[in-house]
């Protein structure tokens, strides 16, 4: 009877055991090539984004399992609710009904710049988009103007390799690119240097976050790992865990 009762004890105090202790689950991250922040080479994950991400998720008892993913699946496992978290996901109205933003970890400037093959290079202003065509990665937010602006002709493609592959067989005129480092390493490995990019570009203020679809299970853990996202961004963890990587959480290219 004795051993009766210490079982019924056990099982009410795992049904009541809080989320962190309950929940201690192994939850898919999702991987893509931005360096020097995130960085996939032969199937391994590595960066700061990555490292800062583990280390936050360890502190709200979640192990992350990282998977190499484009990103416009990974804004429809967003939408459909699927339990997965997202580096470096921009805040945009359109986002906003599907898509818990975590942290900031940092607010970063950066730039939207043009690649276009050389000789055609010459764009110094918006204006001068007017009439061409633009290769833009699906799922991916520029800036407002260029977002909104219904008489530029974008043509989407799923990565940066398509979109080098297209420009170089004259699908459009250049490629709109918000992750120059990402772009360079692709020219490179495919060996491109017939490009260039336009004088035009266009300075951005961009809040560095990670994204959790509303509608997941996920989305019950959501404000314990913002709150740890946040703690580690104001003690200066994340500044430690960038320095590692001799970068600059706030000035990465």
């Amino acid at each position: 009877m004795k051993r009766s009762i210490t079982a019924a004890v056990a099982l009410t105090m795992a049904a009541f055991a809080s989320p962190s202790s309950s929940l201690a689950d192994t939850v898919t991250a999702h991987a893509r090539p931005r360096p020097p922040e995130l960085v996939v080479e032969n199937g391994a994950v590595s960066g700061p984004l990555k490292d800062v991400l583990d280390e936050a998720a360890g502190k709200v008892g979640i192990t992350l399992a990282w998977e190499n993913v484009p990103f416009a699946r990974s804004v429809q496992d967003m939408q459909s609710g699927r339990d997965v978290i997202v580096p470096r996901v921009r805040r945009t109205p359109d986002r906003e009904p599907y898509v818990l933003f975590l942290g900031p970890i940092a607010i970063q400037k950066r730039n939207v710049l043009f690649l276009a093959p050389k000789g055609k290079a010459t764009i110094g202003k918006y204006e001068d988009l007017a009439g061409l065509t633009v290769g833009i990665k699906r799922g991916t937010a520029y800036f407002d103007r260029f977002d909104a602006d219904k008489s530029l002709k974008k043509v989407e493609a799923s990565d940066d390799g398509n979109l080098v592959n297209m420009l170089l067989a004259g699908r459009f005129d250049l490629i709109a690119t918000v992750d120059k480092p990402a772009l360079d390493a692709t020219l490179k490995a495919q060996n491109v240097t017939d490009v260039a990019y336009v004088p035009y570009q266009q300075a951005i203020d961009g809040e560095n976050l990670y994204g959790v679809g509303k509608s997941s299970a996920l989305a019950k853990r959501a404000p314990d790992l913002d709150a740890a996202l946040k703690a580690m961004a104001a003690n200066g963890r994340v500044r430690e865990i960038y320095g590692t990587y001799k970068l600059n959480p706030e000035q990465v290219e």
